[in-house]
């Protein structure tokens, strides 16, 4: 059973229930009112038998039954049998009412006590038919029935068209997913109409099949580029190593050629650990733990300088605590100094300075051209001026994806001597 029949069905059951209720509800008041006409008509006839000065005499348009205390009839035209309830009433039991049949007819009975002061001296029955309350009744119900059904069936026709209309747009995101699903499609979008439940729905579909085309877009950014930066060096690896397998090269040149096997080896080697941290993106897991940045920072200044004796490294950290995972902070921090030390002149120095949650590293380089500025932390984006360099444009890429990870920020400025990075994390208490 399809949803839409589904909704359907639950409408007009709900509707069906709802018209039922308020129908019994209608009869049961109709019958009260009428029962109630007919119960004032027997206690104006019960006062009509009874009435007369010290006894009792009949008047002779209304039906009646007189009871002395004992239950036996004192007098009366009703032909009804006297039962042993209503001889009770005789005695002092409570007045009541009843519906009975007598000659096929239905009529309801009243037996009500006689008092003389304040003591019950008999009893009085009297009658009333109850035929045209009963025919009465019976167009009602009639009508209620016919009127009844009649609002059930259009409530179902209704409640079939606001059904329809009701999974228009979820028609719509269906269709859209089953596009989706079959031509792998990411372009496709819903139309949003209104600003109700099914609107948002309709928009919060659109923006995630936006961030899926957005991140298969990356992903397939990120393996065109990365097929394209490990082309480079493996065609240099082969090339020597042909070479070198029809050993014809001088041994100076097949040095040579070792020597720049092993720099292109080294550089895929740091080219795919790169990329390893950079797919892991979102699905990484953080090992979160208290870190001290001042000494992970000494820490990282240290091999930088067994990596670059050449340069000279100043360093101002003060004491600072940091929620982080250290491996991945770690590599950040690495990246950024890397980074100076590429850039700066041999012996120039590189400042490190650490200040609160705050990680700056200060190059003394040629600095960063305007245009590049705002992509210098893509992936695999390299600025004119770093072509000649090594790596492959992802370093910074992973320092970013660091410092998101961790709720911070990573930015980039021209200083007066070359460029500023700053590492930003929040700061433990």
């Amino acid at each position: 059973m399809s949803f839409r029949l589904r909704l359907m069905l639950f409408a007009a059951v709900a509707i069906a229930v709802t018209v039922a209720g308020a129908s019994a509800a209608l009869w049961a008041v109709a019958r009260h009112e009428f029962l109630g006409q007919a119960d004032q008509t027997l206690r104006s006839q019960a006062y009509l038998a009874t009435r007369g000065h010290g006894g009792f005499f009949f008047n002779g348009q209304v039906p009646y039954t007189i009871l002395n205390s004992d239950g036996s009839i004192a007098d009366g035209n009703l032909t009804l049998p006297v039962t042993k309830a209503e001889r009770k009433v005789a005695s002092g039991a409570p007045d009541f009412y009843a519906n009975t049949t007598s000659d096929g007819l239905h009529i309801r009975v009243l037996t009500a006590e006689l008092r003389r002061g304040n003591s019950v001296v008999g009893a009085v029955i009297t009658a009333t038919d109850l035929s045209a309350t009963d025919h009465a009744l019976a167009r009602i119900r009639f009508w209620i029935f016919l009127v009844g059904g009649s609002g059930i069936a259009l409530a179902a026709g209704l409640a079939a068209f606001v059904a329809a209309a009701a999974l228009r747009p979820i028609r719509r995101l269906t269709a859209a997913a089953e596009s989706v699903a079959a031509t792998g499609n990411l372009a496709e979008r819903v139309d949003v109409t209104g600003n109700d439940e099914l609107a948002r729905l309709a928009t919060r579909f659109n923006e995630m099949l936006a961030a899926l085309e957005r991140s298969v877009g990356a992903q397939r950014r990120l393996v065109a580029d990365a097929s394209h930066e490990l082309r480079t060096p493996l065609t240099a690896v082969r090339t020597n190593l042909d070479l070198l397998r029809e050993g014809k090269l001088p041994a100076d040149e097949a040095k040579r050629a070792l020597d720049e096997s092993s720099i292109e080896l080294d550089g895929l080697t740091t080219l795919v650990s790169d990329l390893v941290e950079l797919a892991r993106g979102e699905e990484r897991k953080l090992r979160v733990e208290d870190v001290h940045l001042d000494d992970l920072v000494a820490t990282v200044v240290e091999r930088a300088k067994a990596r670059a004796p050449q340069m000279t490294f100043l360093t101002s950290l003060a004491p600072a605590q940091v929620s982080a995972d250290p491996v991945l902070l770690e590599r950040a921090i690495s990246n950024l100094i890397d980074n100076a030390v590429k850039w700066s002149p041999a012996g120039g120095p590189v400042e490190i300075t650490v200040r609160g949650g705050e990680v700056v590293v200060t190059d003394h380089g040629p600095g960063i051209a305007e245009e590049d500025l705002p992509r210098i932390f893509d992936r695999f984006y390299r600025a004119a001026t770093a072509r000649s360099k090594p790596g492959a444009g992802l370093g910074l890429a992973i320092v970013r994806e660091a410092a998101s990870a961790h709720g911070g920020t990573a930015t980039v400025e021209n200083a007066p001597s070359g460029a500023r990075f700053k590492l930003t994390l929040p700061v433990t208490a």
